[in-house]
């Protein structure tokens, strides 16, 4: 060794070594050291263990500078990859087993509207199932016709699962429970004639007016004429000098307007605001 620390003897190999490859290790510190263009590198090894030894590289002529392979490296490397690709397929795995069999198994959209029908507590509009579906279809059949966006609550439920097209901006249509008052009047203790009957505080109407009693039919018709519901005169409550008759009725929101008539004594026309906020009140008889 000279005074650097470099090995003079230990130089290049003979011509008949390979110059880039395992040789023995000129510095005996390992069994051999790796070689590359005849270069002396850091790289040695133990039998098949290897390792880095730049001290000893540094005592030989031409050492040049290439660290060791990393060996438990490349298998960390294939471990971390293989690790990867486990996660990959299991999370595929999970993902197909929650959501590719609902699909399959999805319900018909026929039970999923009724069930939501019950749940709701609408199914009672319908006389059967059959019905019900029958009336959500057509819904749907009125809308591609260019109906209008509108309906009740059942009707909403049928578009948003058989046409969900239109469920946006589709209008719920309000529906309301309308009282109505009718009063009798008999013309006072002094009229000769009186339109009213009593008998302890129940009245019915008489002379002229004996179609005003508790079985008088009250009607609702929209502006084309159709029924849209019906119901009686409530049990008359007064005397001779005024007998009063309470109703109800319920109503959905939807027509241009409601028309209310009760027996053949005329016909009241109303809007849904005014029959929704302020009901009927109705005065007939002698003044």
């Amino acid at each position: 060794m000279d005074s650097s620390g470099v090995c003079e003897k230990c130089g290049a190999p003979g011509k008949d070594v390979a110059l880039t490859g395992w040789r023995p290790d000129p510095t005996a510190r390992h069994e051999g050291r790796y070689y590359v263009a005849g270069r002396p590198t850091r790289r040695v090894r133990n039998g098949r263990a290897q390792a880095d030894d730049p001290d000893g590289g540094a005592m030989l002529p031409d050492y040049v500078d290439v660290p060791a392979r990393g060996r438990t490296s490349i298998r960390s490397t294939w471990l971390g990859t293989g690790a990867a690709a486990v996660v990959i397929v299991m999370a595929a795995l999970v993902f197909w087993a929650l959501h590719v069999p609902q699909r399959r198994h999805s319900p018909p959209p026929e039970d999923v509207y009724l069930s939501t029908l019950h749940d709701a507590g609408l199914a009672g509009q319908f006389n059967s199932d059959a019905n019900a579906v029958a009336h959500g279809k057509q819904v749907c059949r009125q809308l591609d016709d260019g109906g209008p966006q509108q309906g009740q609550a059942a009707d909403k439920i049928a578009v948003d699962i058989f046409c969900p097209r239109f469920a946006t901006g589709f209008h719920v249509l309000e529906s309301a429970t309308v009282t109505g008052t009718f009063v009798l009047t008999g013309g006072g203790p002094d009229a000769v004639v009186s339109s009213i009957a009593s008998d302890n505080g129940a009245c019915h109407g008489v002379n002229g007016y004996a179609d005003i009693t508790p079985a008088t039919q009250v009607v609702v018709r929209n502006g084309k004429g159709e029924i849209l519901t019906a119901t009686s005169l409530g049990e008359g409550k007064g005397d001779e000098t005024t007998c009063t008759f309470l109703f109800t009725f319920p109503i959905t929101e939807g027509q241009d307007r409601y028309v209310v008539s009760v027996s053949h004594r005329g016909d009241f026309i109303y809007t849904f605001d005014q029959l929704a906020s302020h009901g009927i009140h109705v005065r007939l008889g002698n003044p």
